[in-house]
């Protein structure tokens, strides 16, 4: 059976739980999961909190994704 692509979003981290790995984020309608973020993946400059962030999640299981990237500030 062919895998399924993952599902891309955009959100907004609320909470740092582990530092440089472990955020809970928030999406635009309320939805909250925890992002999970690689060791090779991007790191935050300065307070994560409050950043919005590109997200993943599994097709399968929407209470977990990884954090792949950092988006800019919109003014």
């Amino acid at each position: 059976m062919p895998e399924r692509p993952p599902i891309q979003a955009v959100g907004r981290v609320v909470e740092i739980l582990e530092s440089d790995r472990l955020y809970r984020v928030e999406m635009a309608n309320g939805y909250r999961a925890y992002a999970v973020l690689a060791k090779e993946g991007p790191r935050p400059e300065g307070d994560a909190t409050g950043r919005t962030v590109g997200l993943e999640y599994s097709a399968f299981d929407m209470s977990r994704c990884h954090l792949v990237s950092w988006l800019p500030e919109r003014p």
